[in-house]
């Protein structure tokens, strides 16, 4: 019976965490709808505003990395409520401050590094709490409070802006997330195992290079190929993603509260078409469901590239929207299979590196051919990466369970030789 109660309050730990998630992704969701727009009525050029959009994702690099280690050694609580109560200041911050170039960029960079400790320390806490049977499910309620605050978020700082400004809007940001840190603080718990006591913590070994070669080495040719592929098409999609509401605004003329309807729609796409990929990726395969996700966000970059109203946009938007929800569950899956499990950890630790360097490149070079060549540009681009990613996944990399079914067969044969 202790055993029930405390795996139950474990549980109910988690299921608060994730009401102050949804709180908080409410602001979350807004940030590429808001920010640019914000940095260019302060005088910042389409080029700099991808450089200051990049500098957020580009210090993500780093604190995942740091929080991963802490929450390992200083606890789980400590790093999640450092990251949410950093990332509430810097709302403050972002209102209050001077509105000049080198502001924003420190600005950015403070919130993007606490920022992206958040997810590391949560999906750590979930591991924690739920049994291997249950965690899929756990993880899965974390995005789905992520798709609930996209879905709202647009809306609010939509109207919000328009009714009254950015600087209030960002007072009102921070007062949200600050609710959020302060449920964290009052009611959730560490969860981190204790360590047995008389138990030493064993010294980390120090970076060395070229153990980190061959640990790359180790993962495969075939995950080698495929994240290459990864970084083609998400290097595509991040040239566009952060400049949708610089395009809605100066080709389509639309104002904030029509954008937050745009922005919106993302979320309702991914609640509804994230479960059917995943199930169409355990019945089908992963390789043509992923497939079917690049050639149509392929198309959709291209219906960007040639819609000049606002409805046949938005019906663009729910394309594109849901070849993402297509794509996002089945590329994890795909690289997760490919991974032999006694590097998974490191793989997917590379993984998520790749998602978010392309971020930061995607950033950089999209504001640059976007103020050179137009928006017509980026989407022309996205496109042509995504294509591109397609191609080396059909030519080059196999469909997993027919890859390890065949590594399988031999092993069996050559054990049936031995005997």
């Amino acid at each position: 019976m202790m055993n029930r109660s405390v795996e139950s309050s474990q549980r109910g730990n988690y299921y608060i965490l994730i009401l102050a998630m949804i709180s908080m992704q409410v602001t979350v969701s807004t940030i590429y709808m808001v920010l640019p727009i914000f940095f260019k009525n302060h005088g910042i050029s389409v080029s700099s505003n991808g450089v200051l959009i990049s500098a957020g994702t580009f210090a993500g690099i780093f604190s995942s990395i740091i929080a991963g280690r802490l929450s390992d050694t200083r606890g789980r609580k400590p790093v999640l409520l450092f990251g949410v109560t950093v990332y509430a200041l810097v709302f403050f911050l972002f209102a209050f401050l001077n509105k000049d170039f080198n502001t924003f960029f420190i600005l950015r960079f403070i919130e993007g590094f606490s920022f992206y400790m958040i997810p590391v320390a949560i999906t750590a806490i979930a591991a924690d709490i739920f049994p291997a049977e249950d965690r899929g499910k756990a993880m899965a309620l974390y995005s789905m409070a992520g798709g609930v605050g996209q879905f709202f978020g647009p809306i609010v700082a939509g109207i919000f802006i328009d009714v009254a400004d950015f600087t209030s809007y960002f007072i009102f940001c921070g007062v949200f997330v600050a609710i959020s840190a302060g449920v964290i603080f009052l009611f959730v718990k560490e969860t981190l195992p204790a360590k047995p006591s008389g138990v030493k913590e064993e010294k980390r070994n120090r970076l060395d290079l070229k153990r980190f070669v061959s640990m790359l080495k180790g993962l495969g040719v075939f995950v080698g190929i495929f994240l290459t592929s990864i970084l083609f098409q998400r290097l595509g999609y991040t040239m566009v993603n952060p400049f949708l509401s610089l395009y809605l605004e100066e080709e389509l003329g639309l104002n904030m509260t029509s954008m937050s309807f745009f922005f919106a729609v993302r979320a309702l796409c991914t609640l509804i078409f994230s479960p059917l990929a995943g199930i169409l990726a355990d019945k089908y395969g992963r390789k043509p469901v992923f497939l079917l996700g690049s050639f149509s966000l392929a198309g959709t970059m291209i219906g960007y590239w040639q819609v000049n109203s606002y409805e046949l946009v938005l019906a663009t938007r729910v394309m594109e929207s849901t070849s993402n929800a297509i794509l996002m569950p089945t590329m994890r899956a795909y690289i997760a299979d490919l991974i032999r499990p006694e590097v998974r950890g490191f793989g997917m630790g590379l993984y998520t590196t790749i998602i978010e360097e392309s971020s930061t490149l995607g950033a950089l070079f999209g504001g640059v051919i976007a103020e050179s060549y137009g928006f017509g540009a980026i989407f022309l681009s996205a496109a042509i990466t995504s294509v591109i990613s397609a191609f080396i996944v059909l030519l080059k990399v196999p469909e997993p369970k027919k890859l390890f079914g065949k590594v399988d067969e031999e092993a069996k044969s050559r054990s049936s030789r031995t005997s």
